[in-house]
């Protein structure tokens, strides 16, 4: 999954250093991160050749550090804060401004960092301003917080829970395709989780929601960090229980059906937990291989 990137490790623990030439950098318009472009792709740009690119040296650097892998560190960006949003969109000749999800086809290292620092960038554009006051808001110097300075109200990086379930009917699985999902393929019954409501709870509720189905037997499978809509997704199992009759929430959903084991094609592991409950069922294992 997209936060297994052994050998390597993640360092996320905050502290305050200054970058090195090869250091990863995010520069985040309020949307998308700006990628260097090659050959194969996109990858993420390093500190020095952008500030080449740029005609700046490291003593121009504006920006601030958020985690390392390795010993390869990640900055923020900070150069476009005050800018229009057309100067913010502006990229060098062979960068350009790509959606987030174009981490998912990067290599392990650039793909868990771009993802998870791009999850920060969006947090932080998001609190420019204090939601209680109205005042600007500054970043913590201890912690990874943004303080408003006016009326001492504190915001620390939002992570929503999400559920996700495999629902086995006999040698069937429960797959749906979402109507906001760009990949064709079908994938499994998924939500955020409501206030006031367990995990388990939420995916008896989700399950009814958007297929019209009750479960039973609910157990746990695993989770995983999913950067790209600032959530921890946490992964389950569950039974039939009774009728298996689909009514699939068509405002939610393109498809919903029943998939036989032998008709469910490969998925590839090493990115979603949803692949990895789909292979768990389709490879016939009852639990996390």
């Amino acid at each position: 999954m997209i936060h297994e990137i052994l050998p390597h490790k993640l360092s996320n623990e905050f502290r305050v250093q200054d970058p090195k030439p090869t250091d990863f950098l995010i520069r985040y318009n309020g949307s998308k991160t700006l990628l260097k472009k090659n050959d194969e792709g996109y990858v993420i740009p390093q500190v020095g050749e952008l500030l080449a690119v740029e005609g700046k040296t490291l003593a121009d650097f504006e920006g601030h550090y958020l985690f390392s892998i390795d010993d390869t560190a990640f900055f923020l960006d900070d150069s476009l804060a005050g800018k229009t949003d057309s100067a913010a969109s502006a990229a060098p000749e062979g960068f350009e401004f790509m959606g987030n999800r174009t981490f998912r086809g990067m290599n392990p290292v650039e793909r868990m960092g771009g993802a998870t620092a791009a999850h920060i960038a969006h947090w932080e554009s998001l609190n420019k301003f204090c939601g209680k006051c109205g005042n600007v808001t500054i970043r913590g110097d201890h912690e990874r917080s943004i303080i408003c300075p006016k009326c001492g109200n504190i915001v620390y990086p939002r992570i929503s829970p999400v559920v996700i379930v495999a629902v086995r009917n006999g040698d069937k699985l429960l797959m749906a395709h979402n109507i906001d999902n760009p990949n064709p393929r079908l994938f499994l019954i998924s939500g955020f989780v409501e206030i006031g409501e367990s995990l388990e709870q939420a995916v008896h509720r989700e399950v009814m929601e958007e297929a019209g189905l009750r479960v039973k037997n609910i157990r746990y499978f695993g989770s995983q960090p999913w950067p790209f809509s600032d959530s921890l997704i946490a992964g389950f199992t569950a039974e039939l229980d009774g009728d298996d009759t689909i009514h699939m929430q068509k405002e939610e959903l393109s498809e919903a059906l029943w998939v036989k084991r032998e008709d469910i094609p490969e998925y590839e592991t090493d990115v979603s937990i949803s692949c990895c409950l789909i292979e768990n069922f389709r490879r016939g294992f009852t639990i996390n291989p």
